[in-house]
């Protein structure tokens, strides 16, 4: 199917203050709010994107399965389908592929929600793990944990923050390579991933905001659901969850400017 684009770098006056912010070294934090407020028309496409609703959606259904007598089938029914014996590599083909279920076109936001889902989860289980290899009987035991209130919330503001991050990060990768050179604000490559790695700390951080109401929010919808959580939920669960962000990044950006 075809490959939806979503166009050329926008020029428009915010966009140019984010460039501006770079060009004379402005502070991550405002950078980040400048950027947000550039690309604010992409996250609120992205919470009415179907790729996003799919996406919600099996975030949930991870964490119903977890509760389940039998997670693995539950998580087949949502079609994340893993082999017996998985591996990190199989998590992130098997939830690729249950994404791409539900759409005929796959946008660039899309794609952003599709890949926050998968390195979420996967960041996860490599976590926890540690410095051990996560072995097959991990991996299921971990998916497993996942139906626990506060290891939903936990998740929950991973995906999130991956998505923040990936949406600002679809702008920054256009102007960041402008930027460096022995007369410009970064001299080397190593200078744009310190400041890659900082800006994915600031969106850590943004989504903290929604730890704390994905958790509670999924114990009292799994409860009124009698153990399970309807997609038109989930969805929704998807959309405020992006609202969030958007109203704290706005907080933000107005306590830098106070």
């Amino acid at each position: 199917m075809g490959h939806v684009r979503l166009g050329a770098l926008p020029m428009t006056r915010r966009w140019k203050e984010v460039i501006s912010l770079i060009a004379e070294g402005g502070e991550v934090a405002k950078i980040a709010n400048a950027t947000m407020s550039a690309a604010d028309k992409a996250l609120e496409r992205l919470s009415n994107d179907p790729g996003f609703a799919q996406a919600a959606w099996l975030l949930t259904r991870l964490g119903i399965a977890g509760k389940q007598a039998n997670p693995k089938a539950c998580l087949e029914e949502a079609g994340i389908r893993l082999p017996q014996h998985a591996s990190l590599a199989d998590v992130a083909v098997a939830l690729a592929l249950a994404v791409d279920m539900s759409n005929t076109r796959t946008s660039d936001i899309g794609l952003i929600a599709k890949e926050s889902l998968i390195a979420a989860v996967v960041e996860r289980l490599h976590e926890k793990a540690g410095l051990f290899e996560a072995s097959s009987d991990f991996i299921h035991a971990e998916l497993g944990a996942l139906g626990r209130d506060k290891a939903f919330g936990e998740l929950s503001r991973v995906f999130f923050a991956q998505v923040t991050n990936r949406s600002i990060g679809y702008f920054l990768d256009r102007t960041l390579p402008l930027q460096m050179g022995p007369d410009q604000k970064f001299k080397s490559r190593a200078e744009v991933m310190r400041f890659r790695v900082a800006m994915d700390k600031h969106c850590h951080e943004t989504a903290e905001i929604v730890e704390k109401y994905a958790s509670e929010w999924f114990s009292k919808n799994r409860f009124q659901g009698d153990g399970d959580i309807g997609r038109d939920k989930s969805e929704g669960f998807g959309w405020y969850g992006i609202q969030k962000i958007r109203a704290e990044l706005m907080a933000r950006a107005k306590d830098h400017a106070d």
